[in-house]
């Protein structure tokens, strides 16, 4: 079970919750790979529950050896507040995580704050490095709630703008260009729109091209990805890139659509095993995808290189060049040493 020493004082118009989270046998929690999601257990003591409203904590583990912890939190109320989480160290130090400044929260709605790696709360060379000397993952939290705007009692509707631009799509009202699929499905849709998110599009439009004079703009993509990339152009959303990230990485490395891109290197991220790591390692390779890269290679490197040259994919691979760059960095850190 886990610990909770939860605080509150008042600095004249803000209010500071601090909250003391304290897991035992983190490693052990982690190894289970049955537990997906971990919350703080509500106060036993009913007088506390009728008298304070407090906030609620989560952490959700992803991955095939919960290699990724997702930190969340929960307000009871409406607030605006600033929220800051910090990890307690051996020898009483402590490592600030994230500071998010003042926003308006939503009650009773979790909300993301913080991820952490598994790789970083123990390695597998025996440091402990985010645990306590007793095994314990101890998180500090501090939500500082401002009363200057008070939004305790109103409710500020959520932006409608991307929800607007994506009806716009759909609809193709006011539609001044035709972009069709590499089968031919056409996509009504506006130059502004397209030039103002993707670079390679607006060169479509700047110069004395076909597309100028024709209004047609035919892509190489196949239908469902396109729809999917222009969902993402119009409303800052991609609700499929959970499903196929590799198809997707490579539409947003073409179009140079960089936020995407970084949303496809965060679910191939959140995908990778053993059996996956060379191609995924290809295809960032492929795409310039330099963040999956270096997360790939330090996959490979921390404890799993001799399960990866077991697989399918390490016995498929014909780019030595490839095979090089892995065993530079897997050895980099053994000829460091030996320099030393």
């Amino acid at each position: 079970m886990s610990c909770i020493n939860y605080t509150t004082r008042t600095e004249g118009q803000t209010k500071i919750n601090t909250i003391i989270w304290s897991v035992p046998n983190f490693i052990n929690l982690l190894e289970n790979k049955t537990t997906r999601e971990f919350r703080t257990e509500k106060s036993k003591d009913p007088m506390i529950e009728l008298t304070e409203s407090r906030f609620q904590l989560k952490m959700q583990f992803l991955g095939r050896d919960n290699d990724i912890i997702e930190i969340y939190y929960m307000s009871p109320t409406a607030v605006f507040l600033k929220s800051i989480l910090t990890i307690c160290l051996k020898r009483f130090e402590e490592r600030s995580i994230v500071i998010k400044e003042y926003h308006t929260v939503h009650a009773n709605k979790w909300q993301y704050l913080a991820t952490l790696f598994k790789r970083d709360i123990a390695s597998y060379d025996g440091r402990d490095i985010f645990l306590l000397s007793d095994g314990s993952l101890r998180l500090k939290f501090q939500f500082i709630v401002s009363n200057d705007i008070r939004v305790d009692r109103s409710y500020v509707p959520e932006t409608q703008l991307s929800h607007d631009f994506e009806n716009l799509l759909q609809n193709g009202l006011f539609s001044d260009v035709i972009m069709k699929s590499a089968e031919g499905v056409e996509f009504k849709v506006h130059k502004a729109v397209l030039a103002s998110r993707s670079a390679v599009l607006k060169a479509h439009f700047e110069h004395n091209t076909k597309e100028c004079h024709t209004n047609i703009l035919e892509s190489p993509l196949d239908t469902d990805v396109l729809r999917e990339v222009l969902t993402f152009i119009y409303s800052d959303n991609a609700p499929s890139v959970v499903e196929s990230p590799e198809r997707l990485l490579a539409a947003a490395d073409y179009y140079q659509l960089s936020r995407l891109k970084s949303l496809c290197e965060e679910a191939l991220h959140k995908k990778l095993t053993v059996e996956n790591a060379i191609e995924t390692l290809q295809l960032a390779d492929l795409h310039s995808a330099n963040t999956l890269k270096q997360l790939t290679l330090e996959f490979i490197k921390d404890g799993q290189a001799k399960l990866v040259t077991k697989t399918e994919g390490w016995a498929k691979v014909k780019s030595v060049e490839l095979i090089k760059r892995i065993y530079e960095y897997i050895m980099a850190d053994d000829i460091d040493a030996d320099i030393k």
